[in-house]
């Protein structure tokens, strides 16, 4: 009666295994991409960023992440246009073409963004795109779902429209269902230029704290979505470049502009993962492979998935 009892036993521990494996694998995987446009690492560190810190809890923080290629064979300067370029296509600019913010001969037909590589895979992704820098959606990430481009001018236009920006993305992650939203935030890099890109500089780290305080707006909207216990959101936050004194063009050989951080968060996401060298392609990389889309060789990514429990076995 014993033996009996205890393979009775042993059976339903298994099928409770197998099914707690089936609900994670039917989870919906959704991605939230963040991007602070002129954030240094230092700074990021020593800000009152409790939002960003609690993703850090849930993931990992890559220190160091490169803006430039190991084997860099372009011209490419260390500002936004190349920066965006590599963070969303997940090519170098040797690839993209990009190498300014002139963007005099981009070859996004060749290498476009992830949303059009994530579609191709499966048509059925809900994309959405919230920026106020002018050339994300005009030039870079064009044709999403969803598009919200509010041109933005000078510290105090970014701030007040990084905001909207995320009460936009708020309202549709309640009323929508979007797979895959990126979300740019600007005013930190207009406020380096105005005042200086440190850690010692008051208004630079105001903007830090300013853009916390909106990512935790969207990470509470994603929590309180009907169907968020049935969802598994991956975050990628990241920066195109960091500064030094007020500028971050030529900066080529300054780890402050060219060395920044990566941030991989979420239920699928590697805590405390070891410290790897990434690069900023990486970003496109990691998001593709959460969505459980095949990295094909045709694509000719630059990049590589890097803080996921799948790509760490």
């Amino acid at each position: 009666m014993q033996i009996r009892w205890t393979l009775a036993a042993c059976m339903l521990w298994l099928a409770s295994l197998a099914n707690l494996t089936s609900a994670e694998e039917t989870l919906r995987k959704k991605v939230l991409y963040i991007g602070i446009d002129g954030c240094r690492h230092d700074a990021l560190v020593a800000a009152q960023t409790p939002h960003i810190d609690g993703l850090v809890e849930r993931g990992t923080r890559f220190v160091g992440t490169e803006i430039l290629s190991p084997n860099r064979t372009d011209d490419a300067n260390t500002v936004s246009g190349p920066g965006w370029s590599n963070l969303l296509t997940g090519v170098w600019p040797d690839k993209h073409g990009v190498g300014s913010n002139r963007f005099l001969f981009p070859k996004y037909k060749d290498y476009p963004h992830f949303f059009q590589r994530a579609k191709a895979a499966n048509p059925e992704l809900k994309t959405a795109s919230y920026s106020d820098w002018a050339p994300i959606a005009e030039k870079i990430l064009r044709d999403s779902d969803v598009t919200v481009n509010l041109p933005a001018d000078g510290m105090e236009e970014y701030t007040s429209k990084d905001a909207e920006l995320v009460t936009a993305c708020c309202e549709h992650l309640q009323t929508g269902d979007p797979d895959i939203v990126f979300l740019y935030q600007g005013q930190v890099d207009e406020r380096g230029h105005a005042f200086g890109f440190h850690p010692t500089v008051k208004q630079y780290m105001t903007g830090i704290e300013n853009v916390d305080a909106n990512i935790g707006r969207v990470m509470a909207a994603i929590q309180v979505r009907p169907p968020a216990a049935r969802e598994d959101w991956l975050v990628l936050v990241g920066t195109d470049h960091g500064g030094a004194g007020t500028d971050h063009g030529d900066g080529h050989t300054n780890p402050d502009i060219r060395r920044t951080f990566m941030i991989v968060s979420g239920p699928s996401a590697q805590v405390n993962a070891p410290q790897i060298q990434t690069y900023q392609v990486d970003h496109v990389a990691t998001a593709l492979t959460h969505l459980q889309i095949e990295l094909r060789p045709e694509w000719k990514l630059d990049g590589r998935a890097v803080g996921l429990k799948s790509a760490g076995k």
